[in-house]
Formats: structure tokens, sequence, C-alpha cells
């Protein structure tokens, strides 16, 4: 671990690079450190490639609590010539970060409305403009194929310098309303569900659970599939999907969106998130079906000093089906000696497991079964009546 305050930090970290380029006992060293430790005292502080800006990236609340979550600014290094960042990036042969962006908005975290597009537009960046019109392709259920990205880019740089509107204001509305004409630049989704922002905290993808759950009329909350229990993101994406398909809108800039909790995302978008195609409206309940052995003792019988217990065996196979405020279940009885267990659950492959549940219970003796014990018992104790006699 190494950082020389105030020296020059290239010339520093090059000798001590080729020093352990020539010796096999020196491996190198770890930096110190990423960022300044503020809840230090003193020269404490002097270290660190990064400070906290002033500009509030996000909130985050810490139990009970909420803080600031700020952006990060380099710190500088006067001798290098450079950032500290940067002077680190070069010595270890890295690029040097693009710190022009570190304290403005983010394009991928402002409303998709025209508070948010006049936000990015101030920044007077065509990169980030271009962040900002994908990201509202993508929540018209779109995507912009690689090979089209030069048309993104062009309608960007045209946004920031005016040229798209001739000089007068261009607005986020105009934006909305060239992109939803479908651009042959723009490919469109017939399959785009609306469905949970992974960009977004899970606490607010809750408050936007509770409020769709509350005003949705055409279905219930309480019938989200098993296999979109446990995940706050699924269990949204179960429930989105059918508000919006309930509301019959085709406006999803405006009812996907729950205050930022929702994106209208392509196939090709949700499908890359685990367990996300198999919650949308229109994807069928997951069926898990499971084999098990039971043992249960049916019959202790004591004939003089012994006693024998048979113990009777059997393999029950039960199917459930995750369906919609229900659960259905069947169960059979079959004859086996292993157990195996196999599970679907759709996005997971199945798994295999091997072993025995036992389990003792109290059930009445049949007359079959206490018939074969005591058989078994006198075959036992003939013998030994036949020398007393």
């Amino acid at each position: 671990e190494y950082h020389r305050v105030h020296a020059n930090q290239t010339e520093d970290l090059e000798m001590i690079l080729s020093l352990a380029e020539v010796n096999p006992l020196f491996f190198g060293i770890s930096f110190f450190e990423y960022q300044v430790a503020y809840w230090k005292m003193g020269s404490e502080q002097d270290f660190g490639m990064l400070g906290l800006g002033d500009f509030e990236v996000a909130s985050m609340p810490y139990f009970g609590q909420t803080f600031s979550i700020y952006c990060l600014a380099p710190q500088d290094s006067p001798l290098s010539g450079m950032s500290m960042p940067n002077a680190v990036a070069a010595v270890y042969g890295g690029s040097a970060i693009d710190t022009s962006t570190l304290c403005l908005a983010n394009p991928e975290g402002v409303a998709l409305d025209e508070s948010g597009y006049l936000t990015v537009l101030s920044q007077n960046s065509s990169s980030q403009m271009s962040l900002f019109v994908e990201r509202v392709v993508n929540h018209m259920g779109a995507t912009v194929p690689k090979s089209r990205s030069k048309q993104l880019n062009d309608l960007a740089e045209s946004i920031v310098d005016g040229s798209v509107s001739k000089g007068s204001n261009y607005s986020m509305a105009e934006l909305a309303t060239y992109l939803g004409s479908k651009p042959d630049w723009v490919e469109f989704d017939s399959q785009a569900k609306c469905v949970a922002n992974r960009n977004v905290a899970p606490h607010v993808i809750g408050s936007a659970i509770g409020w769709v759950c509350s005003h949705a009329k055409t279905f219930s909350c309480d019938g989200v599939f098993l296999q979109c229990q446990g995940s706050t993101y699924k269990t949204a994406d179960f429930v989105f999907s059918r508000y919006y398909d309930e509301v019959g809108s085709d406006n999803p800039l405006v009812d996907c969106d729950f205050s930022g909790a929702a994106i209208y995302a392509s196939a090709q978008l949700y499908e890359g998130w685990s367990g996300s195609a198999h919650c949308v409206s229109g994807a069928n309940p997951v069926t898990i079906t499971s084999t098990t052995r039971t043992a249960s003792t049916t019959a202790a019988t004591t004939v003089g000093p012994e006693t024998s217990t048979t113990v009777a065996e059997a393999d029950t196979t039960t199917t459930t089906t995750s369906v919609p405020s229900e659960v259905s279940t069947t169960t059979t009885s079959a004859d086996a000696v292993d157990v195996e267990t196999t599970t679907t659950s759709g996005f997971l492959e199945p798994t295999t497991s091997r072993g025995a549940a036992h389990k003792d219970t109290d059930k009445e003796v049949t007359s079959s079964s206490l018939r074969t014990a005591v058989g078994q018992q006198a075959l036992l104790l003939l013998p030994l009546l036949l020398l007393l006699a």
C-alpha cells in the first residue's frame, strides 16, 4: 500500500513498478486510496484520488434516515501535471477517466419529462443527450441497433446545437412525437411490456406496486405467480404489465412510469433480466413436480420376549401449479425404491436430488400387516418350541 502525499505521482509510481519488474520478491503496490476519508481528521484527509463534489446524485434511505449521495470529484496532482486518478491510470497503463460528466445530472436517472429533458439539454453535451434520447426510445418499447447509432448521435447533436428546430426551442413533446412516428433507425417491439425499472431502488418499486394494486380492477395482486413472489422487481413485472394492459394505453411515457419505477421495455431488454419473462402478462405459471418417499410404522407386535416392527413404504408424487389466486395439488401413490425430486422453475435448470424422508406415525394397524408380522414371529419361534417339546 502506497501514497506519498504532495509527491510527483507518476515519477514515484513508475520507479516502484520498475523495481517490481526486476525483483521476484516484490510484486508491486496498492495505491492508497480511492476516495478521501472524510470521517478521518487532519492530514488523513490528504489521501484519496477522488473527493466528493457538490452535486447530489441521489438519496439513500438507511435505518430510518435519508442520506445524500454526492458526485465524485478528482483530486489534483500538481507535480504530475494532471489529476490524481489520471496520473495513476497513466502509470498502470489504463485510460484517463472522463471527469466532465461526473458532477452532472445523469441522463439515465432524470425524469422522462420536460424538466428532465431540459436538465440534460442545459449540459450542452451531445453525448449526454444521446444517452437521454436512447433511454426515451427504450421506454417506448424500442431499441436502436448498433448499426444505426450514427442516426441517434446525429439527432442528439442537432438537438444540442439547435439545428433540429432551426434555432427554435425543441421540446420533449416534439422529441416524443418524432420517436413515436417510428423512424426507420428505431426498431419497435410488439412484445414490449410495462415492467419494473432495474435502475430504481426496491423501496421505490414497492411503493408503486402498492399504488397499482389499489387501483387495479381486472386482476388481483393476491394472484401473483409463485415464481414472481420473493422479488420486488419480478412482482412488479407481474403487476405493472397487467395494469398497463388494463388501462389500454398507447402512451408508455405517461402510463408506464409510476414516478420512474416502471419502463415499457422491449422483449430484448426484459428477457435479459432473470425471471422477468415468466412474470409479465401473457406468461404461463410454472409447474413444480416433486416425488418424496415416506416411511411409516404400520405394525408393532410382541411375541414372547421379542418385539417385531414392520415398516411399509410408499412414494408420493405431488404436482403443484402456480396459478393466480389458487394452488392446485394432485397426489398419487406408487411403489418405488429410490427417491427423486425434480423442480422446474421455468427460468432455472431442473435440479434432482436423492434422499429419504422418514416420518413415524400412529396410524392404525391393518389386519393384513398384523397377520404378516405374527406369521414371521411364529416361523422364528418354531425351532425353539420343537426343542422344548
